[in-house]
Parts: C-alpha cells; sequence; structure tokens
C-alpha cells in the first residue's frame, strides 16, 4: 500500500513544557489586547474597537482551549471553525467600517 503524507503522524512536541508556555504567553497577550480595545470602544463607542475586542478575547478563549487538548499541534475542525467565524466577524467589521458607513 503507497503512504501518503496524510497518513502520517505528525511529529512529537519536543518540548511540551515550552510550547504551553508560549501558548499561555500568546493566551494573556490575546486578553490583553482585548481589555485594550473595550477600554477605545468605551471611551469612543466605535463598534469597530467592539469587534477587535471580540476577535482578540475569542482567540484568547480558543488557544485556552488548546492548552487543554492532547496534541495542540494536530488540526482539530472546532478550533479552526471558531477562528475562522472569528476572523470573518472582524473582517465583516472592518468592511461595514469602511463600505457601509459612508
Amino acid at each position: 500500500m503507497i503512504q501518503t503524507r496524510f497518513d502520517e503522524q505528525l511529529a512529537p512536541l519536543m518540548y511540551p513544557t515550552a510550547d504551553l508556555f508560549l501558548l499561555g504567553i500568546v493566551v494573556g497577550f490575546s486578553l490583553v489586547a482585548g481589555l485594550f480595545f473595550l477600554r477605545f470602544w468605551k471611551s469612543t463607542r466605535d463598534p469597530l474597537f467592539l469587534a477587535f475586542m471580540l476577535f482578540f478575547v475569542v482567540q484568547g478563549f480558543n488557544y485556552t482551549a488548546l492548552l487543554v487538548v492532547d496534541h495542540p499541534n494536530e488540526g482539530n475542525l472546532l478550533h479552526t471553525v471558531v477562528r475562522l467565524v472569528a476572523v470573518v466577524g472582524l473582517l465583516g467589521a472592518i468592511l461595514w467600517k469602511n463600505v457601509f458607513e459612508r
């Protein structure tokens, strides 16, 4: 039987503690960025800042969910769909701000 590259296993994590630590840093910075955009939204009431805040908070919680997965380097459909919805929502808010509010 011919084995394709899709049948192969991913390489195991070389330094799982360091990878989880760095993923935790990404979570922390995502949530801090969300807090900054919440502050900007409170002062301006611009919906674009609210969209950025929601994007960073969703990404932070998505990365937090990756921390409890056994193999965070493997693809997971649920995490990918959550990222896709967050990015599409942010792009929709940017288009709304630049196209429809003129």
